[in-house]
């Protein structure tokens, strides 16, 4: 019994922590530019280092995906697979590219993210993880 209970106290710490760990790496490996990818937040937020030794959340441009502190259970499920979605499209990509627009009212970066040239935004609405946003008030996630 010990060995299962440490067996799922493994597999558990593997999903906390290789994740974040292989962002980084993928980050700094393929990223072009003044700023790379050090980690996927949700699906529309990612954490930057930038050369200027600036080091924040990012919020991607374009596109609005659930969010992981849920209003109902569909709504977790799916900023997952929508967190999960980015983190693949990355971590598969040959070069990550990243500009810097200005900042939102919490003190984001906003930015167009783009892997292998293509807009992230597009992928996410099209894969149904994200829908598009320009700003404004969000729509809820839950009942749809």
């Amino acid at each position: 019994m010990r060995s299962k209970s440490n067996l799922l106290l493994l597999c558990v710490a593997m999903l906390l922590f290789i994740p974040p760990l292989l962002d980084a790496v993928n980050g700094y490996m393929k990223s072009e530019g003044a700023c790379s990818v050090v980690m996927v937040v949700d699906g529309d937020t990612v954490k930057l280092d930038c050369e200027d030794g600036d080091y924040k959340s990012a919020r991607i441009l374009g596109y609005d995906a659930p969010e992981k502190n849920a209003q109902c259970i569909a709504e977790y499920i799916k900023a997952n697979r929508a967190a999960w979605a980015l983190r693949w499209a990355m971590w598969f990509a040959d070069k990550i590219e990243i500009q810097k627009t200005k900042l939102d009212k919490y003190g984001r970066d906003l930015v167009i993210l783009s892997v292998d040239g293509r807009d992230v935004a597009s992928h996410m609405i099209a894969s149904d993880l994200a829908r598009s946003y320009q700003g404004g008030k969000r729509q809820g996630w839950c009942g749809h």
